[in-house]
């Protein structure tokens, strides 16, 4: 009995001189809960940074949930999930003083595509056409009307937009003939323009704001710190990766949406022309959005950047990753 013992202290020790000081266990992965709108491609960076194990190498389990914008909200502050990918509407509820925080930017621009009938070949073209929408008052219908005053369209006078909301049923919308055009994100716009509908606009050549970003609560930040960067941490390695690793990104992105090669490529190129430099913002692009919301709500006169966003943990990081 006494060789096996020794020989089971002696791993042991071993085991333990081969994890750095600070590690996470390996056999005690923290689980996090990230809830998402859809399962957009906007949100590369995390599903990267799931295929490549950077979540892992951090000692974190990653269950991903589809949410409504608001539920999602009401999760994050009732703490049934950790971190959401609906970083546009926590914004602006941190401003009217909910105890929220934006944290990561996946984009430096919306990847909004105006998609249109196959006989529909120029905005112009959308004169007193039905234009699907997701919501009203939203920085997708902000971005589609500046986007569309460039083209001489005032949205609302000389189109008729149509609130239907989900992705997936405004695409279904179009291809349906039930709408002349919408707006789309990738892979969308991609495999609608193999079906022969056409590519209007890319709306972040008219507009940047920061997009596709991550929000967390306040609690979480202050009572799992750690936990946090070390998440913020797998995000940015997540960025990078797709950002320098164009082909292996086509990937991860053929296995996870279920595209063939070629339009995996092309909703790649499509991504390629928003990624966020290194998850931050701003104060230009953060600008727009404390814009949009002081003309929902006149009230606030005043929002500054820190109550809406807390991006010092993804500094320490940036610091940490030049040393």
């Amino acid at each position: 009995m006494i060789k096996p013992m020794i020989f089971g202290a002696f791993l042991c020790l071993t085991l333990c001189l081969l994890i750095p000081a600070g590690a996470p266990s390996p056999l005690a992965a923290e689980r996090i809960r990230i809830a998402l709108p859809a399962r957009s491609m906007g949100f590369l960076p995390l599903f990267v940074a799931i295929h490549r194990g950077f979540f892992k190498d951090e000692g974190i389990d990653v269950e991903i949930t589809m949410m409504l914008p608001q539920l999602a909200h009401n999760a994050l502050l009732t703490g049934d999930v950790d971190y959401h990918g609906v970083a546009d509407s926590a914004l602006h509820l941190a401003a009217r003083g909910a105890p929220l925080k934006t944290i990561f930017f996946g984009a430096r621009r919306p990847n909004y595509f105006l998609m249109a009938k196959p006989e529909i070949k120029s905005a112009s073209e959308l004169r007193g056409k039905y234009i699907g929408m997701v919501r009203f008052g939203d920085t997708v219908e902000l971005a589609s009307r500046i986007a569309l005053k460039r083209e001489g369209l005032d949205l609302q006078r000389d189109a008729v937009p149509i609130l239907i909301g989900l992705p997936a049923t405004r695409v279904a919308a179009l291809t349906a003939g039930s709408i002349d055009a919408t707006i789309v994100v990738p892979p969308d716009n991609v495999l609608l323009k193999q079906k022969g509908f056409n590519e209007l606009l890319f709306l972040g050549d008219a507009v940047e704001f920061p997009s596709n970003g991550h929000a967390t609560s306040e609690r979480q930040l202050a009572e799992k710190r750690d936990l946090t960067k070390r998440t913020l941490r797998a995000l940015y390695r997540g960025l990078i990766f797709a950002r320098e690793r164009a082909e292996d990104s086509v990937q991860i992105m053929a296995r996870e949406w279920k595209l063939d090669p070629a339009a995996a490529r092309q909703a790649y190129t499509s991504l390629a022309k928003s990624f966020s430099p290194d998850g931050t913002a701003d104060e230009a692009g953060l600008r727009f959005h404390i814009q949009h919301i002081q003309r929902a709500e006149k009230a606030l006169v005043d929002i500054p950047l820190n109550k809406i966003v807390d991006f010092r943990l993804l500094e320490e990081i940036l610091r940490e990753s030049s040393k």
